[in-house]
């Protein structure tokens, strides 16, 4: 097994709350002839170089940086599925059944942006193509928060706005944020305060809004299925990450307890390549919502995957294991 690391360099710099970003790095597995790819994020805190010699180990240690955790979950499920020609959803399949419904639009996500004005025109130029926009607040101006949503509101009045603070607010300041961004009509509000604030932090913010409010998802908050368990009662809905679940198997999992218990279920990715993106979409029939467009943030993206058609709709590879080739 090889493994390298691999520097995505964007388009344009990506600012969200957490900070601003022109490059990425992933970490690339391969093995006869396969690779599986998972990204680092930068406010997880995991150094690649260290990840790397983690994985020069021999045997591996039991326990694995969740980024290496993840690629080897990869690589292992798209060798057995090339081998039985079968794509990674009937991973899926063989855990949660047969979908009852077609992969649900694509999103296209905007980061924060420095001048309204381009923001607006980039905002009608991509509506035009997907119907399902997700705009990332928490600039640390409220004001310009409340500004980015009008702004995307008045560009595509028809679209559904999903609105991403990841943690941008205090806990104080987000019950009245939620009640002025409910005039934009947005179809969910998510992590709009910092994670380190738990599960009674999520019940307070309930019990401070009236009952009509756009659906509160958690991102950052929603690690392992115990999270999910104990954030239940006070969020309507749950993003799930590949990388933060650390595999495949993890995300089914976590999927499968969502739907359990009622909750509305975002299908993300962080910053990635086709490779990655493709990855998780295999999962997308099994959820409400989905925001996978981190390789078109990549400028030198090298692998050619899932593909979103003139009406915005996901389009897989029709290709075994992962599906997403060299380009």
């Amino acid at each position: 097994m090889l493994a390298s690391l691999h520097t995505l360099h964007l388009n344009e710099p990506f600012r969200i709350a957490h900070g601003t970003s022109a490059t990425r790095q992933v970490l690339r597995l391969s093995d006869g002839g396969r690779t599986a790819e998972a990204p680092f994020v930068p406010y997880y805190g995991e150094v690649p170089e260290e990840t790397l010699e983690v994985l020069k180990q021999t045997p591996l240690p039991e326990s694995l940086p969740r980024t290496a955790s993840l690629a080897l979950n990869l690589l292992q499920h798209d060798l057995t599925c090339q081998s039985t020609s079968l794509p990674l959803s009937s991973l899926a399949i063989a855990a949660l059944g047969s979908p009852d419904q077609a992969a649900p639009p694509g999103c296209r996500s905007f980061s924060i942006p420095d001048d309204l004005e381009i923001f607006h025109d980039k905002v009608r130029e991509i509506g035009r193509q997907f119907r399902v926009l997700k705009l990332k607040l928490g600039s640390g101006d409220l004001g310009l928060d409340l500004a980015i949503v009008s702004v995307a509101r008045r560009a595509a009045p028809q679209a559904e706005l999903l609105l991403d603070v990841n943690g941008g607010w205090q806990p104080s300041e987000s019950p009245m944020m939620i009640q002025k961004l409910m005039d934009y009509r947005p179809a969910l509000i998510e992590q709009p305060f910092h994670h380190r604030h738990g599960p009674e932090a999520w019940k307070a913010l309930r019990s401070e809004l009236p009952e009509h409010v756009p659906p509160l998802f958690a991102d950052e908050n929603v690690q392992t299925v115990e999270d999910i368990v104990a954030l239940a009662p006070s969020v309507d809905g749950v993003n799930i990450k590949l990388l933060k679940c650390g595999s495949f198997d993890g995300a089914i999992a976590q999927i499968a307890l969502a739907r359990e218990l009622g909750l509305q279920i975002l299908l993300g990715c962080m910053i990635e390549s086709s490779l990655g993106t493709t990855a998780a979409a295999h999962l997308a029939p099994w959820v409400d919502w989905i925001d996978l467009d981190g390789h078109f943030y990549v400028a030198n993206d090298d692998f050619r995957g899932i593909e979103y058609d003139d009406q915005g709709s996901l389009v897989m590879p029709d290709r075994p294991g992962i599906g997403a080739i060299p380009r």
